[in-house]
């Protein structure tokens, strides 16, 4: 690693609260479940009091494909890295949580109008590491972990994709799921040697919809799972 200061993020979050604040905002806008057929998108947001376009979204860039269900975003690099100075954020990794698919948004070039860099197609996640639902995404480092909520037929538990600085697949993070019934959100603490998941359902359980009578039959998770971040298994 590069320990000549600085990278992406904040050294604590001390550091973070005395930092200038933002002047542009990111924000995901979807269709799912309105009748509308067009393609979800990611709208810019003008957040700077001193701009003439203060409160209004500036831009919108959409999705190639519709359908999507953008879902929760992350960015490539984060404070995880913030002692590597060749590191920086520059791109949003957008999943969509029905068509698989995770877009690499350019945020770099021109932070007002961020374009589309790449499309890593759900077809391909599933063929080569054999997951769908895609939910969180982390940094890690130069590289990146996504957690999905199924296995590319849509059955629970999922899995974690591994992916390079380049976005290329590596293939799965973890090396086991144990006993561990439902995927969800995760965050690691990696000087203590910990990753922490929890639980949510199966993709063919909450596509169709929710239904109160699958939570008496056991098909919502309810447990907080534990994790050996250095071997990769709860």
């Amino acid at each position: 690693m590069n320990n000549v200061c600085c990278g992406p993020g904040y050294a604590s979050p001390g550091e973070a609260i005395k930092a200038p604040s933002e002047k542009l905002l990111y924000t995901i806008a979807i269709y799912t479940g309105t009748g509308i057929q067009k393609p979800d998108y990611l709208a810019t947001v003008d957040v700077d009091p001193d701009s003439p376009t203060y409160s209004q979204v500036i831009h919108r860039l959409e999705m190639p494909g519709i359908g999507d269900e953008l879902h929760h975003m992350g960015w490539n690099a984060c404070s995880s890295c913030h002692d590597d100075n060749s590191m920086s954020r520059k791109y949003l990794i957008l999943p969509g949580v029905r068509s698989n698919n995770l877009h690499i948004v350019d945020t770099a070039t021109d932070p007002k109008a961020p374009k589309l860099s790449k499309v890593i197609e759900g077809a391909e996640i599933k063929s080569k590491a054999n997951l769908s639902g895609p939910h969180t995404v982390h940094c890690l480092g130069s590289e990146i972990i996504i957690s999905f909520l199924g296995d590319a037929k849509g059955d629970a538990p999922g899995g974690y994709l591994h992916l390079d600085k380049d976005f290329n697949i590596i293939g799965r993070w973890e090396n086991s799921m144990g006993d561990i019934k439902f995927g969800y959100d995760f965050w690691y603490q990696p000087r203590h040697n910990v990753m922490v998941s929890s639980e949510w359902a199966a993709p063919n359980t909450f596509m169709p919809g929710f239904d109160l009578e699958e939570v008496g039959h056991l098909k919502y998770g309810r447990e907080l799972h534990f994790w050996d971040f250095e071997k990769r298994k709860p």
